[in-house]
């Protein structure tokens, strides 16, 4: 199986842990063929610049781990934009001036600038916020100047802390819509398997979403641990893959120079079945 971790976050993310460096050690360790590094560049209300990110810095640290660790991995230059539809300026100008090889996307906050990891979860407020997340998706997917959708599911993440289920699949006209966009676009979505290892113990999004996706044409698709610690890196990707198959799709995508090509899914290499259960 050709294992890739396509969102990892290293120190150059306000809330990374470990140098890039680091993060390929481990990424070697694990077998890894591929590493992006999709560090945070996250503009919010008052903070639209986001001068925590220092795009110099993490191309010159890029450089000198790919000295390294070239004839071990393929490393691969990425950013994660926060809200990107909400602060188009700031966003734009930072992919026109640098060179990545992957850009994921992610709604992170609402435009009103609250962050959807912020909200104390209930069963009578979750589908209120589900909707509002829906809508930021349908932003952010009209905005249209990344390569593939980061977690596409997230508000799971934050529900399941408080033992609440919250399933998009329940909201399928706006879902689909959103999905039809995405593939009518060219572009992708990734299975961030952070939630097997979370409260969520399933992927981001999770086989119900990523078959519907799959059925309606989708076909780019990455995986990422969405590690923000070199422990993490490569964690529940061999089950992510697997799961990416259970839905239907032969193969997964990889990115250079933001175009994007597909690794077949060896179904030899493909041991047991997708344990959502993983932890």
């Amino acid at each position: 199986m050709y294992l890739i971790d396509y969102h990892t976050h290293s120190d150059n993310s306000s809330d990374g842990k470990n140098k890039i460096y680091d993060m390929c050690v481990k990424a070697v360790d694990s077998g890894l063929k591929e590493i992006a590094v999709t560090d945070h560049f996250e503009p919010s209300l008052g903070n639209e610049k986001y001068p925590f990110y220092d795009a110099d810095r993490y191309f010159e640290e890029i450089s000198s781990a790919e000295s390294v660790f070239a004839k071990d991995i393929k490393l691969k230059r990425g950013v994660e934009l926060g809200q990107p539809h909400i602060y188009p300026e700031y966003s734009e100008k930072l992919l026109g001036a640098h060179k990545y090889d992957y850009v994921l996307a992610s709604a992170h906050k609402m435009s009103d600038n609250l962050d959807f990891g912020e909200i104390t979860y209930n069963e009578h407020n979750t589908p209120y916020y589900c909707i509002r997340y829906l809508e930021e998706l349908k932003a952010l997917v009209s905005w249209n100047k990344f390569d593939c959708v980061g977690h596409l599911d997230l508000i799971k993440r934050y529900t399941s802390i408080y033992k609440i289920k919250a399933n998009l699949i329940d909201y399928r006209d706006r879902l689909e819509e959103i999905l039809r966009k995405i593939i009518q676009n060219g572009k992708g979505i990734e299975v961030n398997t952070s939630g097997l290892r979370q409260f969520a113990k399933a992927c981001l999004p999770d086989l119900d979403i990523v078959s519907l996706y799959r059925q309606l044409g989708g076909e780019i698709i990455t995986v990422g641990s969405d590690a923000h610690t070199a422990e993490d890196v490569g964690k529940g990707i061999r089950e992510g893959i697997e799961m990416i198959e259970q839905a239907g799709f032969d193969y997964i995508t990889v990115y250079v120079n933001r175009q994007p090509s597909m690794i077949k899914i060896s179904r030899k290499a493909s041991i047991g079945g997708y344990n959502k259960q993983y932890a």
